[in-house]
């Protein structure tokens, strides 16, 4: 039996019909599919053990049979497993209301036809007592599906899980030994135990629960936190008054702990002054509603990031980072501390990437409980992961061209040795690139360390400022460090040490030729002037037809 999907069938019917549970077992429904001024009609449903492979049983009362007569469900018999129990319903009241205006106009005929007529209908002489036809009553076969009409609001509860009311009826309220009665009577002739049935009477008007066994303190209670968080707990009082068994899902049990220790009901149970088990069963839901503020705050990661639910979990997530290069990363966040700060959990590889410790982010360090939404850490993470995967790709690019370069971690600074061949001499200029957190989107800052050695030459100082310039002036978020040493190089050295703008190679990979020098393969895009080997542009003009930077078409001369 899917207890899951008869608690969502019970709901839907609930929300359009007068239902009520037998006994407090969500399994059996009894209510009213259709009522007007003079008549209520009945139905019960039952759920058996194949449900949902099966549809549920229909017990018709006589009110529906004696107006419908013979008559088929088409819903019914067409029933699969993603079938609405409630869609049923909804036709076998159409198929009544359609019957009463058929029974609302031949009445008015009949009325019509007495008033206008001489003839007398029926006799004031008739008998005060008839011969009660014993074939309208149901057989002792299927005695066990019917149910007395006048008892239905004093033997069922109504399924919105809170107290009965019974404020629009006449009746008294239902005193325990008036539910006696009717629980005795369910229950196989088994002799009652009064302290057990009066715990089930007050579990009945706060939850929906139903029998795990042949024991009648053997329960499923199902306890609805949100629309979409719906508990079933075990509860074993079959030998109350002592302390019960609270069975609780695997999901809870590592956010909950063991009931006997975190719920102080049951923890502080006393055997010869018992606490009501319904006392217990809201401890409980008390320690549930956490679960509102975790499912809102988990709803705030899925919206921005791609996430999997770890199973039998009710707080952990598992989220995707898409970063540079689109590889991805994972990371595990449990949201079962809220408000306190989520815990997370990192892979070596994701660890080695943002190079801080989790509890030094930012979002960790700043948090203020009910204040601090866990998405804020996840976003600094992504976004740790974001900028360093792209320092690193930078670093490989700049490493095959520069050997002598020093990455800071700590300081996210960069320390390069550049040397070059001028006319006279060799040179080389030491150059720190510091990187601002929020990098590549903010420009980068460049120094010259050794600038004191270049104060007398000013043609050479003018120029490397000059291609600071130039190239900050056309920085985006897809430039690269490479592109700016590429720059310097251009304007300083007779020799470039320039790299392919395709390939970011020195070499080219089709000839072997340098970029620059006496045997160059070389060729400038005529609108940005970025480098690339020959062989290089040639192929990207071939497949693109365009500068693969600025995105213009060459001259016809330039066409390979």
């Amino acid at each position: 039996m899917d207890h899951q999907r008869i608690l969502k069938e019970a709901q839907k019917i609930a929300a359009k019909y007068s239902f009520w549970m037998v006994s407090g077992n969500i399994a059996h429904l009894f209510g009213f599919v259709q009522e007007t001024p003079d008549v209520k009609f009945e139905l019960e449903v039952k759920f058996d053990e194949d449900f949902p492979e099966s549809p549920p049983r229909f017990i018709f009362h006589d009110q529906i049979k004696e107006l419908l007569g013979d008559f088929r469900l088409e819903r019914l018999d067409e029933w699969n497993p993603s079938s609405s129990v409630v869609d049923i319903m909804d036709e076998l009241k159409g198929k009544i209301y359609d019957s009463i205006q058929g029974s609302i106009v031949v009445e008015e005929i009949i009325e019509d036809y007495k008033n206008n007529s001489n003839i007398i209908v029926g006799s004031q002489e008739t008998e005060d007592y008839i011969t009660p036809d014993l074939n309208a009553y149901p057989s002792d076969v299927h005695e066990g599906d019917y149910i007395t009409p006048s008892n239905v609001h004093r033997d069922y509860d109504i399924l919105n899980y809170s107290e009965v009311d019974r404020s629009d009826t006449n009746e008294p309220s239902k005193t325990i030994s008036e539910s006696l009665t009717r629980e005795q009577d369910l229950s196989d002739n088994q002799e009652p135990d009064l302290a057990i049935e009066t715990e089930l009477g007050l579990i009945q008007q706060a939850y929906a629960f139903d029998q795990r066994g042949k024991n009648r303190a053997d329960i499923n209670i199902y306890i609805t936190i949100t629309i979409t968080k719906t508990f079933i707990i075990g509860v074993d009082f079959s030998n109350y008054p002592q302390k019960p068994t609270i069975l609780l899902p695997e999901g809870l049990k590592s956010i909950l702990g063991i009931p006997d220790q975190e719920l102080k009901t049951i923890n502080t149970w006393n055997e010869n002054n018992p606490p009501h088990i319904v006392d217990a069963l809201h401890d409980l839901e008390a320690r549930l509603f956490f679960v509102q503020d975790i499912e809102q705050e988990a709803k705030k990661i899925t919206g921005e990031y791609k996430c999997d639910i770890v199973p039998e979990s009710v707080a952990r997530l598992k989220v995707h980072l898409l970063t540079y290069g689109f590889k991805n990363y994972f990371m595990e966040i449990d949201l079962s501390p809220y408000p306190k700060p989520p815990i997370i959990n990192l892979t070596g590889e994701l660890q080695d990437i943002i190079q801080i410790p989790v509890k030094n982010l930012n979002a960790y360090k700043n948090w203020r409980d009910g204040e601090t939404e866990p998405v804020e850490i996840v976003r600094e993470i992504s976004w740790l992961v974001d900028k360093n995967s792209r320092i690193n790709f930078e670093i490989v690019l700049l490493r095959d061209h520069y050997k002598d370069l020093q990455y800071d971690h700590a300081t996210s600074s960069l320390r390069i040795d550049m040397k070059g061949k001028m006319q006279s001499e060799d040179i080389v200029f030491q150059f720190e690139i510091f990187l601002p957190r929020e990098y590549p989107l903010k420009l980068p800052e460049i120094k010259v360390l050794n600038d004191f050695e270049i104060e007398s030459r000013d043609k050479i100082k003018n120029n490397l400022q000059s291609s600071f310039k130039r190239f900050f002036d056309k920085w985006t978020p897809f430039t690269y460090l490479v592109d700016l040493f590429d720059a310097i190089s251009n304007n300083i050295f007779e020799v470039s040490v320039v790299s392919c703008v395709i390939c970011h190679k020195i070499e080219c990979p089709s000839c072997s030729n340098q970029i620059a020098g006496d045997k160059s393969c070389h060729i400038q895009c005529p609108y940005c002037e970025r480098s690339y080997h020959e062989h290089c542009w040639n192929q990207t003009i071939i497949s693109f037809g365009k500068c693969g930077f600025c995105l213009k078409t060459p001259p016809s001369d330039m066409m390979p």
